[in-house]
């Protein structure tokens, strides 16, 4: 076995290049028309299409990336779906008549409106209640 040599070590470290190109290196020569392109408020979408048209192949996640991480624009947070319970549907409220000012909870005819009318249903799966159906006769 041969001894350890700095000067042969030396060498091969200039002669090293990383086997992936540096993130972005690509887009690095287009960043000024992407910039122009984000100041006219284009999509990633629209200019991802427009550097494949014109010979550099890419997707809307990239320059996604590129202008948050490169260009520094900001990540707008997502928007969480809020789902819609059913005792908030228009359709109810219009099928149950409103109180009127004379009408107190406790008098007969006087149907309370809201959450009152059907109580909120627990979270969870819907499990039938076999106890509650009628055998059915043959």
């Amino acid at each position: 076995m041969s001894s350890f040599d700095p000067n042969s070590v030396r060498a091969a470290v200039a002669r090293f290049k990383p086997g992936r190109p540096p993130r972005f290196q690509e887009l690095s020569a287009a960043r000024d028309v992407i910039v122009e392109l984000r100041e006219k408020r284009a999509s990633y979408r629209a200019i991802a299409e427009l550097l494949t048209q014109h010979c550099l192949p890419t997707s809307k996640s990239v320059i996604a990336a590129y202008c948050h991480e490169v260009l520094g624009e900001r990540v707008r947070p997502r928007r969480k779906s809020v789902p819609r319970r059913p005792d908030d549907s228009p359709a109810l409220s219009a099928k149950v008549p409103a109180m009127s000012a004379g009408d107190a909870p406790g008098r007969e005819g006087a149907v309370p409106v809201g959450p009152a009318v059907m109580p909120p249903r627990p979270r969870g799966p819907r499990i039938a209640q076999v106890r509650m159906i009628s055998p059915q006769s043959p």
